[in-house]
């Protein structure tokens, strides 16, 4: 719940602590996908007035991760099919760019980082961890992109990795064989990394995530339900 959110920074201001908070929460799953976000709880919660709480929620529904009904309230945003596209649509752009760059920026210092993490989802993936997995997942994707150099691209990155993150907590439960492949795909990163092939790593990196992408689209249930 919102109560536990513990946020990794300081703060200037009590709208970006409420922001920073709730968009934690939701991100992470512990504020699901079509709860409500009720304005007189919020301002119990993070101690406030409505001023700070209502600027966050707006600055939430500016992301889409928030739905503000005139008259009712506000309420998390459903994980859509729509969505899904989107995140993954963006993720195959900006690491086509990355893996690209990497090939030929990276160095050997990046190239440890990278194996230690694919080690660690190697160990995670023996011991059934999931969630532990998707998380070093994301670095190794993010870890990347920072091996570039290129700041905007970093950031970009990050931040729709945030986006994926939520999908993944609300509907990847267990390690199952589109796992295993995408582990068996890290591998193969590595590998073309290390030989600088940029061509052989952005097609690689496009069916990595066209695979994922699949993978979502066919455990959500259709929006015609």
């Amino acid at each position: 719940m919102i109560e536990g959110i513990a946020p990794g920074r300081p703060f200037r201001t009590k709208e970006e602590y409420v922001y920073d908070s709730l968009r934690t929460a939701i991100l992470q799953c512990k504020v699901l996908p079509g709860e409500k976000l009720v304005i007189d709880r919020l301002t119990a919660v993070f101690e406030a007035s409505t001023i700070p709480i209502r600027s966050a929620l707006q600055r939430l529904q500016a992301e889409g991760l928030v739905k503000i009904v005139p008259h009712t309230g506000a309420v998390v945003s459903e994980i859509s099919i729509d969505m899904v596209a989107e995140i993954f649509a963006l993720l195959g752009a900006l690491e086509s760019i990355a893996f690209e760059f990497a090939a030929r920026k990276v160095q050997e210092s990046d190239l440890a980082v990278l194996e230690g993490l694919v080690e660690q989802m190697e160990q995670a993936c023996r011991n059934g961890e999931v969630d532990r997995w998707s998380d070093l997942n994301s670095e190794f994707h993010y870890q990347v992109a920072e091996s570039t150099n290129m700041e905007l691209l970093s950031n970009f990155t990050g931040r729709t990795l945030d986006y994926w993150g939520r999908i993944r907590r609300y509907y990847l439960k267990e390690i199952h064989p589109d796992i295993l492949r995408a582990q068996a795909e890290h591998h193969d990163m590595l590998k073309l990394l290390r030989q600088r092939k940029g061509k052989e790593l952005v097609d690689l990196v496009v069916r990595h995530n066209c695979q994922a992408r699949d993978y979502y689209l066919r455990v959500m249930p259709s929006e015609r339900d």
